[in-house]
């Protein structure tokens, strides 16, 4: 269990990401004047969701050692382990990488000099009011009924 309770700094930096993201994303909405309750509503479920993401892998990795020590107490010599893989390091870097994206965003809107960095000039700067482009639970049952993908 030790090694669990390691896995608070990787969590920490996510959720700090998290929060930055919010923060960057806010600044950005004042200077454009463009503040909404939606869009924050919206942005806060997206962190809701990365958060039940961690929590989902922080319940496997202390359910894999749970069982594999129960294995081994119960029937000894047994080979069924259950994989016991760095779930919550994997899901809280690909979480962070993801905000890092979304901040650099931000700092675009915010301050158009970034925008020219070298690294920074690669990521598009978001544009409220691009359609779209995301597909739907019932459009995708439309188009799995109809058989087609041209929806």
């Amino acid at each position: 269990m030790d090694a669990l309770l390691a896995h608070w700094q990787v969590v920490l930096v996510a959720v700090a990401m998290m929060a930055l993201d919010m923060l960057t994303g806010f600044a950005g909405a004042a200077k454009a004047g463009e503040i909404m309750s939606g869009k924050m509503r919206e942005g806060l479920w997206h962190k809701a969701g990365f958060c039940g993401l961690i929590v989902l892998t922080v319940a496997y990795e202390v359910g894999a050692k749970i069982i594999n020590a129960d294995v081994s107490q119960s029937m000894p010599g047994s080979d069924f382990t259950m994989p016991e893989l760095p779930a919550v390091a994997a899901v809280c870097a690909i979480i962070a990488l993801i905000e890092v994206v979304s901040i650099l965003e931000n700092l675009r809107a915010i301050n158009p000099v970034i925008a020219s960095l070298p690294f920074v000039d690669r990521i598009k700067a978001h544009d409220p009011a691009a359609p779209n482009v995301t597909v739907g639970i019932e459009e995708m049952d439309e188009m799995a009924f109809s058989g087609r993908s041209d929806q």
